[in-house]
């Protein structure tokens, strides 16, 4: 008998059919951590919804071009979704090219992840992952809470309500709080004292959950999570479209999958 999960992912691929949906991630620092989202993300790719991961956390250089260098590219054409080998997630550098796309909305007025659709429309799920400051800053105007990845660090709370805060003051969104841990160590007391830390200060409590990413039943139900929690991103309308949002144009050709 077929999980339920399953059904659930044929009815996303439906629905998601010529959309765009960005999955914000506010990262813990562990690398365990971004390694359980690669295997979500591969698990997507298996059933058939490309995934393009943004790292925030790296910066684009000449040798590892990035977001910077297709953003300035004057063409439209999207950047093509390669599905042969779902283990090969494709990632892009994008520290700077987010903080432009960031800066270019402020002074526009335009909200931020709008204008990724034409270069990233042939995907399911765009995964934006980067600092808390730097998600807050492309974040705005959105609906979907971003995720905090919560570490394993018994002293990482107050880091975390920092974190959260600065997402939640940029979007007036409340992220929502993730533990990814064995499933044997029970629940970790680190999301109730985050959760409760933002109740007390900012009123609002965030939701929150536990996920062991090496239960094939919980890996496979999180990654539809990702994929059904991401913004949906449509078309921005012709005006609101820029030929290039920073100059000169160019046209990169990095190696994109990994």
């Amino acid at each position: 008998m077929l999980d339920s999960g399953w059904h659930q992912g044929s009815s996303l691929l439906g629905q998601s059919s010529g959309q765009l949906r960005v999955l914000s991630v506010i990262p813990s620092g562990e690398v365990e951590d971004l390694h359980a989202l690669w295997q979500a993300c591969a698990a997507l790719q298996a059933q058939g919804y490309p995934v393009m991961i943004l790292d925030g956390l790296e910066s684009e250089t000449d040798q590892a071009p990035g977001l910077e260098d297709v953003l300035q590219g004057c063409s439209s054409t999207a950047l093509p979704a390669h599905l042969t080998q779902s283990h090969a997630i494709a990632s892009l550098p994008a520290a700077r090219g987010l903080q432009e796309l960031a800066d270019w909305a402020q002074a526009s007025g335009q909200p931020p992840l709008g204008q990724l659709y034409r270069h990233f429309r042939n995907h399911a799920l765009l995964v934006v992952l980067a600092p808390a400051p730097l998600l807050g800053a492309v974040c705005k105007g959105v609906q979907q809470a971003p995720w905090l990845l919560v570490p394993t660090k018994r002293h990482s709370v107050v880091a975390c309500y920092r974190a959260l805060k600065q997402v939640f003051m940029d979007t007036g969104v409340m992220p929502q709080l993730l533990a990814l841990r064995p499933a044997h160590t029970g629940l970790d007391p680190l999301l109730k004292s985050i959760a409760q830390c933002a109740h007390h200060h900012l009123h609002v409590e965030p939701l929150a959950q536990q996920i062991d990413p090496e239960h094939p039943r919980q890996l496979q139900r999180w990654a539809l999570q990702c994929l059904e929690q991401g913004q949906v991103i449509t078309a921005p309308e012709p005006a609101m479209l820029p030929a290039s949002l920073f100059a000169p144009c160019a046209t990169p050709s990095p190696a994109w999958n990994h």
